[in-house]
């Protein structure tokens, strides 16, 4: 069992990630142009628009998230703490409330606790944590260093969606799938994570952010239904939260 809440944690870590066509000028080399439905910096665009907006997007500064799941009987706590502006994460999973892995992020360094072993992190894997200090790092995918690429469209949940390729410098390639209709994504797939599904979105401080995850991988015996409990933005944290 330790070894299997072992896996769910690093799953749900990783997953703990306006119109079809964009209405405006596209501005290159003084040459107007139109911007394409199949871009992904449009898609991308399209669904910070779809969850609250740019400024809005921006303003979250860090957050704090609470989500409960059963696997086999046994209750998960999952606990996020994520500072972007202080480069500051902490990502905790309980079983039956007892702490089996916690990431810590802090002062440039990266930390992996599992079973009372402590790890630090290589360089490479901690600039990949630090992404996830953002609670939408999509706009900033380029800025980072991913590469980006349109893969055509995937019906999921009986939805249409436009589905991205992104590439990690490290090599690491991730999909995500978005809304067609609505923009919003709808699941993020990867050979480390499997299938993670978002639904019910929700709005908190006017940005919609998805209560419901699903993850389905071919390691697991069953799909893990998340649901967050608690999403709170822009919090006064010390240093204790990431402890």
């Amino acid at each position: 069992m330790k070894i299997k809440s072992l896996l769910v944690s690093a799953l749900l870590i990783s997953a703990i990630q306006g119109d079809l066509l964009a209405k405006g000028p596209n501005a290159e080399n003084g040459i107007v142009q139109p911007l394409l439905e199949n871009d992904p910096q449009t898609i991308i665009s399209n669904y910070i628009k779809a969850v609250g907006g740019k400024e809005k997007v921006a303003s979250i500064k860090n957050a704090t998230m609470t989500g409960e799941a059963s696997f086999m009987g046994q209750s998960i706590t999952i606990k996020t703490v994520a500072d972007s502006e202080n480069e500051r994460l902490l990502q905790s999973t309980s079983v039956g409330g007892n702490v089996m892995q916690q990431t810590v992020l802090m002062n440039g360094k990266a930390q992996i606790m599992a079973m009372g072993q402590v790890q630090e992190v290589p360089d490479e894997l901690t600039a990949m944590i630090k992404t996830q200090t953002y609670v939408f790092p999509e706009p900033r995918y380029e800025e980072i260093g991913y590469e980006l690429s349109y893969e055509g469209t995937e019906e999921i949940e009986e939805e249409v969606t436009h589905k991205i390729k992104i590439s990690a410098p490290n090599g690491m390639v991730t999909f995500e799938y978005y809304s067609a209709e609505s923009h919003l994504k709808i699941r993020t797939s990867s050979d480390a994570t499997g299938d993670v599904t978002y639904s019910n979105y929700q709005e908190v401080d006017g940005v919609k952010f998805p209560m419901t995850l699903k993850i389905k991988n071919p390691m697991l015996p069953e799909a893990l239904v998340t649901q967050m409990t608690s999403v709170k933005f822009n919090q006064a944290l010390t240093e204790a939260d990431f402890q």
